[in-house]
Formats: structure tokens, sequence, C-alpha cells
């Protein structure tokens, strides 16, 4: 059973898959270096950015940033 975390920008389930095997889907996903860069001090390697977020950010990184209020 996986555990649950929160998404630091939409604050939804980032649907984490870790359980005893430590695997996760996001062990095969490439987080932006630039979108990491947007979560704060306190929460880098604590939180797990979702899968929908990482896709929005890629595709439309302006709309992303407006959304989350980071421009």
């Amino acid at each position: 059973m996986g555990i649950t975390m929160k998404c630091p920008f939409c604050k939804s389930d980032n649907g984490c898959a870790l359980d005893d095997s430590q695997t996760c889907w996001c062990f095969s996903v490439i987080v932006p270096d630039d979108m990491m860069a947007l979560i704060s001090l306190q929460q880098k390697g604590i939180v797990c950015v979702c899968q929908r977020c990482i896709e929005f950010y890629c595709t439309d990184k302006i709309g992303f940033l407006k959304t989350f209020d980071l421009v």
C-alpha cells in the first residue's frame, strides 16, 4: 500500500506508490531542474511533485506559473 503525499503545487495526492519494494512512478520521470527550484528549501527532499503538475509544467510552463501564482 502506498503512502499519501501532497504535491507542493496543486496540494493533491501525488500518487506516490512507495511500498516495501521502494518503487514509485516518479523513479522513471525527470522533473525539470527549474521546476524543482520553485520548491521551498523547507520542502526539498520531503515533498514529491505529482505527475499531473510535471506534465502541466513541461507542456505549458507560463500557464503553470500563472496558475500557481509563481510569476
